[in-house]
């Protein structure tokens, strides 16, 4: 069976065939690493893109980490303030310190492509990985289980 569209909606997959009628809704299983690690090397250049942002997140991260640690050393060490005002500071350095990452990752590691088509590109790659071998006959005892329904509209 030739897939012609595919539609992604978070993490279910409607998968519609025009010309035959058919639309089949279904819930994804998860990625893995390893199909993480497989779409970034074979989909250029959204999986380009994924190692990409990864890295930059890396940066932003270490950024709010720096920021945590220098919130409580300058305000509580360095000045010789209480815990309170440390705690206070904390938080609001790792948040600068996050900004002043992000801006430092997206310049160190350039954008390759729009963070949402590598997600909408992930999302149908993994759609066409899983669907792959889907079988897409009825059940042979459909008819007797739902009397109802016209099965002809389905074959």
């Amino acid at each position: 069976l030739k897939l012609q569209f595919l539609y992604l909606i978070g993490a279910r997959a409607l998968v519609s065939q025009p010309a035959m009628g058919k639309t089949v809704i279904a819930d994804l299983p998860p990625m893995g690493a390893a199909d993480l690690k497989e779409f970034e090397e074979t989909v250029h250049p959204w999986g380009t893109q994924r190692a990409v942002r990864r890295k930059q997140l890396q940066v932003a991260g270490a950024g709010a980490a720096a920021g945590a640690v220098f919130g409580w050393v300058w305000p509580v060490m360095v000045r010789r303030n209480t815990k309170l005002v440390g705690y206070m500071m904390t938080g609001t350095f790792a948040i600068g310190g996050a900004v002043i990452g992000q801006a430092a990752g997206c310049q160190l590691f350039p954008s390759v492509t729009s963070n949402a088509q590598t997600t909408m590109m992930k999302r149908m790659w993994w759609a066409k990985k899983v669907s792959a071998d889907w079988k897409y006959d009825l059940p042979a005892d459909f008819a007797e289980k739902y009397p109802n329904v016209d099965v002809s509209k389905f074959q």
